[in-house]
């Protein structure tokens, strides 16, 4: 059992290859529009409570994020 946990962030400025390698490397998947402050991050966690996925996932994403990012949703879904 376990959650899919799907953040939309938005950063302070459009990410560049790099920012976005990174973070795509660190996560399942971290997608985003050209030109577009907001990246959309998927995170797959082997936890049984909600709660605790979407926290352990908020503190990596927050830790992976550049200075002044925020994120505006965070949701999870039961596997």
């Amino acid at each position: 059992m376990g959650f899919e946990v799907h953040v939309v962030v938005t950063l302070p400025a459009p990410p560049n290859e790099a920012t976005m390698y990174a973070i795509d490397h660190q996560f399942e998947s971290a997608t985003h529009a050209a030109g577009s402050k907001i990246v959309n991050i998927e995170e797959h966690v082997s936890m049984s409570d909600e709660a605790d996925a979407l926290a352990f996932v908020r503190s990596l994403v927050l830790d992976a994020l550049p200075p002044r990012s925020t994120i505006t949703t965070i949701t999870a879904t039961s596997d």
